[in-house]
């Protein structure tokens, strides 16, 4: 568990806090629990070993305003054969669950880039309380959307900025990046319910990506792609239909 307080790099224009801003601050809050308890990234380096995040989840309710104080709670909810699920909530400074949501890991090994069974490290296998067990389905992502589903089409070049101590691009800026996208897209007052993100390749500084945006009903898709039409990253996004925050 950790407590944050929301920055002005963490809000909207309407002061109320950011789908990154959870994925920043669950990020950090699982870097944390896995660092207390010797099985960081960090810490697996020294075995050849690294973390790699799959998919992130989440469901919104009525996100903070700035100023405020969220409290990130985190567990390890399912061990698979090489799966690790690691669910969160998000309490406001009242207590209430703000954002609810789930993780899947990986961990793979350095030089081969193979994944490695949960089971590797007996140290992470201790963190899996059965009492916290929550069956997890398999999310159903759409097929990448074609030029006749487009609804945006831009590029981005990804930047040093944009990347993490690993070399690579953050979590945080696939989610900034396609944000960017859909915003101009929802009318005003409407409010962001559901988030799911895959993520799929690693990309670099220099690194050109190609966007494209495609709706689904209430759903906004962003599909990030390479050069070759290889995807990187997909966003779904689901707003509400009624006014609200």
């Amino acid at each position: 568990m950790h407590i944050y307080s929301l920055t002005l790099a963490d809000i909207d224009s309407a002061k109320r806090m950011t789908p990154g801003a959870v994925l920043c601050y669950f990020q950090d809050t699982i870097a944390r629990f896995l660092a207390e308890n010797r099985v960081g990234a960090f810490d697996l380096m020294e075995d050849g070993i690294t973390w790699m995040i799959a998919e992130f989840h989440s469901s919104f309710s009525h996100l903070p305003v700035w100023p405020g104080i969220v409290q990130m709670e985190v567990f390890v909810s399912e061990l698979a054969s090489v799966k690790v699920y690691v669910d969160y909530l998000v309490r406001d400074i009242r207590g209430r669950i703000v954002a609810s949501g789930e993780s899947t890991w990986l961990m793979v090994d350095v030089r081969s880039r193979r994944m490695l069974p949960s089971s590797t490290v007996p140290r992470l296998t201790a963190l899996y309380d059965e009492r916290n067990h929550v069956a997890h389905q398999r999310h159903a992502f759409r097929p990448a959307a074609g030029p006749e589903e487009t609804a945006v089409a831009s590029t981005h070049t990804v930047s040093a900025a944009e990347t993490d101590f690993n070399g690579h691009m953050s979590n945080r800026d696939y989610v900034r990046l396609a944000m960017s996208l859909v915003q101009p897209l929802i009318p005003d007052g409407t409010a962001i319910r559901e988030l799911h993100v895959k993520f799929m390749q690693e990309c670099h500084s220099g690194e050109t990506l190609h966007c494209r945006v495609s709706q689904d009903g209430p759903q906004l898709i962003v599909t990030l792609l390479r050069d070759g039409g290889h995807p990187v990253c997909v966003i779904n996004t689901c707003w509400d239909t009624e006014a609200g925050g």
